[in-house]
C-alpha cells in the first residue's frame, strides 16, 4: 500500500498531535488543520471553508477530532455546540462516507448502565453529551463511521490530557481534590491514536464502536496509579465525592477492541 493522505482536523489539540505523529509513523501523508497551526489554519465552522480545506488538501481519509469539547461552554452555547459538534462532522460525512472516522465520548452515556457496550444507546446529561450524540447520528446516517473514546491521557509540553495536571500536582506538592466516585476507562492517547490510523485504514470495518482502555478505574484511583507509576514521592490527592448533575458517576466502555498494554505501563508512559 503507497502512502495515504489522511486529513486530522483539530491535529494542534491534544490527541490531533498525537494522532498526525501515529499517521507518519504508518508511513503515510498527514494533512492537518485547527484554528491555529497545521496545514491550513482555519475555522472549519466559517462559510464554505469545508470546501475549500477539501478541495486545497484533497485527503483520501479523514480523521475527525476538532470538536467543542468543555462541558461548560457547550452549556452556555448549545447552539454552538451542535453547530462544532454535530453539522460539522456531518457535513465531512456527507462528503467521504465511509472515509471518514469520526471521534465521539464517552459522556454520550449517564452512567447509571455502565459498563457501556457498542450496542448501547446514548442517554446524555450534559449539553456536551447531547451535542455529541447528535453528531454520531448524523455521521451513521450519512454513512460515516464513529468511534467513541475514553478519558485519554499521556505526555503533553502544555499540560492538557487526564494525567498533566495529576503530574504537575504531584511533583509540586500541591492539594487536589479527586473523586471516587466518577468512573472511566482511560487510554493513553498515543494506544488510541495507533487505533484511529489502524482503523481508519479499513473503510470497511464497523460504523460504530469503542477504544476503552483497560481496566475501569475512578479519578481518585488513576491519581494513585499515576504517583506509583511515576515513583513520586508527594501523593497530594484528597478524596472527595462528585454531586455536580452533569456529570455522570461511570461511563466506562467496553468493546471489541483491546488496549495491548497495561494501565500502569501507560501511566509509566505519561
Amino acid at each position: 500500500m503507497g502512502a495515504i493522505r489522511i486529513l486530522v482536523t483539530g491535529a494542534e489539540g491534544f490527541l490531533g498531535r498525537y494522532v498526525a505523529s501515529a499517521v507518519r509513523t504508518a508511513g503515510h501523508e498527514a494533512l492537518t488543520t485547527a484554528r491555529s497551526g497545521g496545514d491550513a489554519a482555519v475555522d472549519l465552522l466559517a462559510p464554505g471553508m469545508i470546501s475549500a480545506v477539501v478541495e486545497g488538501l484533497r485527503p483520501d481519509l479523514v480523521i475527525h477530532l476538532a470538536a467543542m469539547s468543555r462541558v461548560g461552554a457547550c452549556e452556555r452555547d448549545e447552539a454552538g455546540a451542535t453547530r462544532a459538534n454535530a453539522w460539522l462532522p456531518k457535513e465531512l460525512a456527507r462528503r467521504f462516507g465511509a472515509r471518514l472516522l469520526a471521534a465521539s465520548t464517552d459522556l454520550v452515556f449517564d452512567g447509571r448502565s455502565a459498563p457501556y457496550g457498542e450496542d448501547a444507546a446514548p442517554s446524555p446529561l450534559s449539553a456536551y453529551g447531547a451535542s455529541k450524540a447528535q453528531g454520531e447520528r448524523e455521521v451513521l446516517s450519512h454513512g460515516g463511521r464513529v468511534v467513541r473514546l475514553p478519558l485519554l491521557f499521556g505526555a503533553d509540553a502544555r499540560g492538557r490530557g487526564a494525567t498533566a495536571s495529576l503530574r504537575a500536582a504531584a511533583a509540586a506538592a500541591q492539594r487536589m481534590g479527586l473523586f471516587t466516585n466518577e468512573y472511566r476507562t482511560p487510554l493513553h492517547a498515543a494506544d488510541a491514536a495507533a487505533a484511529l490510523v489502524e482503523s481508519v485504514l479499513e473503510p470497511d470495518g464497523p460504523n460504530l464502536f469503542h477504544l476503552p482502555g483497560p481496566e475501569r478505574v475512578s479519578r481518585w484511583e488513576l491519581g494513585q496509579r499515576l504517583c506509583r507509576a511515576q515513583q513520586l514521592e508527594a501523593v497530594p490527592f484528597d478524596a472527595v465525592e462528585c454531586h455536580d448533575p452533569l456529570r455522570p458517576r461511570d461511563v466506562s466502555l467496553a468493546g471489541g477492541w483491546r488496549a495491548s498494554r497495561g494501565l500502569d505501563d501507560m501511566l509509566a508512559d505519561s
